[in-house]
């Protein structure tokens, strides 16, 4: 019988994007104005005095934020109902965001290899890029 090849390793990226990063910010921004009515700044950081419903506001305006969720449980009603309101809202605005990332990468493809070799990798190394 043949001896049998060995499965090839899944390697994956040993860099961190900036580009990729901010793309995954923009969607954890959509979520979180969505479900919360804040952003992620306003949802982890603290008060700025306006109020959501019962809820005491964030730095970024009225919202839910992380301490309204850990303490009150009727919060999660609320974000429930945030989440029936706001859903087309979200789909819509993710839907763009994913076509504005295809696009922005297709068309920076170019300068942004440019600054990586010449800028980004001298100064940070191997390990970050655009």
């Amino acid at each position: 019988m043949a001896a049998r090849r060995k499965a090839k390793r899944v390697r994956r990226r040993k860099t961190f994007s900036i580009v990729n990063g901010i793309f995954a910010v923009a969607y954890a921004n959509v979520i979180s104005a969505g479900l919360f009515g804040t952003n992620l700044l306003g949802f982890f950081l603290g008060y700025s005095g306006g109020t959501y419903g019962k809820y005491p506001g964030f730095v970024s305006g009225a919202g839910i934020g992380i301490k309204e969720l850990l303490t009150d449980g009727s919060a999660f009603g609320q974000i429930i109902e945030n989440a029936q309101k706001n859903l087309p809202n979200m789909l819509i605005q993710s839907v763009m965001l994913g076509i504005t990332e295809r696009v922005f990468k297709s068309v920076m493809r170019r300068p942004l290899a440019n600054v990586n070799r010449n800028i980004v990798k001298p100064l940070l190394g191997a390990g970050v890029r655009l």
